[in-house]
């Protein structure tokens, strides 16, 4: 099969949108398993991100349980014409940083659990402190839930988190390892597009603002 023109949006595709940003983002804190709600500066990413994606026709909007996303996965929602469906799916949740959880890099680096917190994050051999959700984990949940939505019809909007959305497109989407999830980066409110019309699926956009995915 050819590749699909670059001026027409594949018949399918998977659209992950990391949600707006709140206090803790602003910070620098690890947030992953605290309901943070969105911040007034988060709140207008997903306003934009709205209005970005009010203009491309897509069929439902699936989102984390966690407020920040599912306010964003709400919001887009709400500005599209077509009024889609939003659903909470459990799978979109973000990867749990255990001990770390609401530390900045460099309290944790000053604490006594800079040791683990290197260990943790080593591309070659990385080991988790009590609570931390391995990567093996979040990667069978997230193929978990892609495997649930890539053959559905038309275009699926996934308001989710910045780790777990990396760790999709690594181990589910490219195939390579996910620890790698830390070279590639994902702005609040921006997208990673994946065209599924074609087996394996491609991706085409990574850390792209909404406005900018084209029609």
């Amino acid at each position: 099969m050819p590749p699909t023109s670059g001026t027409l949006p594949p018949d399918r595709r998977l659209v992950l949108v990391r949600h707006g940003a709140t206090v803790w983002n602003a910070e620098g804190r690890f947030t992953t398993r605290t309901d943070v709600e969105l911040s007034p500066a988060g709140r207008e990413q997903a306003e934009a991100a709205g209005k970005g994606l009010a203009g491309i026709a897509f069929d439902r909007v699936i989102c984390s349980p966690l407020q920040r996303a599912r306010a964003t996965g709400e919001t887009i929602a709400a500005a599209a014409p077509s009024a889609p469906p939003v659903t909470v799916d459990e799978r979109l949740r973000e990867i749990d940083a255990g001990p770390f959880e609401g530390l900045t890099g460099a309290e944790i680096e000053a604490g006594p659990m800079a040791e683990e917190f290197h260990r943790w994050r080593s591309e070659t051999d990385p080991t988790w402190p009590d609570g931390a959700e391995t990567y093996e984990s979040a990667a069978a949940r997230a193929r978990s839930f892609f495997d649930d939505v890539r053959d559905l019809p038309g275009t699926t909007v996934a308001a989710t988190h910045g780790s777990l959305a990396r760790v999709l497109v690594t181990a589910v989407i490219l195939g390579i390892s996910p620890t790698l999830h830390r070279r590639m980066w994902l702005d609040h409110c921006h997208c990673a597009v994946v065209a599924l019309d074609e087996a394996p699926p491609r991706l085409t956009a990574l850390n792209v603002a909404a406005r900018n995915i084209g029609v």
